[in-house]
């Protein structure tokens, strides 16, 4: 090897061992950095995945919960006016009696509600508790058992508010205040306010049902102030309910015999923008309409059934599911529509 080879040769070497020294520092540099990061940030756990605001009103959207159990069957609430399950004067032939809901009637309103598939059934217009039994046992003979009920008889005793259910009713309430007054003449709220507590699988669900003054005239005051009357008592309650526990997950539903946008939906929904606001849900039917009502007799269409939640229940709503159930018979079962409101466990 000459001289110049032997030079060649040592550069060549000096600059291997320079290379091999580098990388090993580095190797040594990295891995007590690895080491570090690991011991103050543990890696996320592959089964978990961290909730951001974004994914959250994605959620909400999508009417899947933030949190929660998505994997089980939502909880399936149907608020429904029953059009009178109760004995009442009928007019049959040109005669009157006293007699209860035609069978045909009651039928076609079992075939509506079994197929629905419903777990809560929040009700107006039933009668007395015998007419509520009456309907448990029939839904209990096609498959749908709701043995769980709260009867509520207001100060009008033929028309009453009802709610039963798959799950345990485990407590129940009443607002602080139940008249109110027209010009100089005092009213009770006729059909009073509905206040259940019920326990879902994961949840408890406060149920609040009304039934407000219809708009049949009366001498004694101005049928649309008594029902805005009526809608500020609910108001009241809603507002005592959810100052004292703003989580309550509070659902509102009836006939309200008024329209959206009107003084006494106001009312009853509040401020969106504050905490007791509450949330009304759009259900809609097969072909995209919104309305629950009949007038035969003036052939109008309305919406007057509602079903609201508090901001704490709303991401909890299965959105896409909720429906005005439309079936072919729905009119021979009642003048109103049944909304149906599924909830996530």
């Amino acid at each position: 090897m000459t001289a110049h080879q032997q030079s060649n040769f040592k550069k060549i070497a000096s600059t291997l061992i320079g290379a091999f020294f580098l990388l090993c520092f580095s190797a040594c540099k990295d891995k007590k950095s690895t080491s570090d990061w690991q011991q103050s940030e543990p890696a996320e756990h592959p089964a978990e995945k961290v909730t951001t605001k974004s994914d959250a009103t994605k959620n909400n959207k999508q009417g899947v919960p933030a949190t929660g159990s998505q994997g089980k069957s939502p909880v399936r609430f149907l608020a429904y006016n029953l059009k009178n399950y109760l004995t009442m004067r009928r007019y049959s032939n040109g005669k009157s009696s006293n007699s209860s809901k035609p069978e045909d009637e009651i039928k076609a309103l079992i075939s509506t509600i079994v197929d629905a598939k419903p777990d809560i059934i929040g009700i107006c217009e039933i009668g007395s508790p015998d007419d509520l039994k009456d309907l448990q046992n029939r839904l209990k003979e096609k498959g749908t058992d709701l043995p769980h009920a709260h009867h509520l008889l207001g100060y009008d005793s033929v028309r009453t508010l009802a709610i039963i259910s798959k799950f345990p009713v485990i407590s129940t309430g009443k607002p602080n205040k139940d008249n109110y007054i027209v010009g100089k003449t005092p009213f009770k709220i006729s059909r009073g306010i509905l206040d259940a507590t019920i326990q879902l699988p994961n949840k408890k669900v406060r149920c609040l049902g009304v039934h407000l003054k219809s708009k049949r005239p009366i001498p004694d005051a101005d049928q649309e102030l008594m029902r805005r009357a009526e809608s500020g008592l609910l108001r009241a309650h809603v507002n005592d309910i959810l100052q004292a526990t703003p989580d309550t997950h509070l659902l509102v539903y009836g006939d309200f015999n008024d329209t959206k946008r009107t003084p006494t939906m106001r009312t009853a929904m509040g401020r969106l923008n504050a905490k007791s606001g509450l949330i009304v849900l759009n259900a809609k039917d097969s072909r995209g309409d919104l309305w629950t009502h009949h007038w035969g007799r003036e052939d109008i269409y309305s919406r007057f059934d509602f079903v609201m939640v508090s901001k704490s229940l709303d991401p909890h709503v299965n959105k896409a599911g909720m429906k005005i159930l439309d079936p072919p018979n729905w009119e021979k079962a009642s003048d109103h529509r049944a909304i149906l409101v599924p909830i996530h466990q």
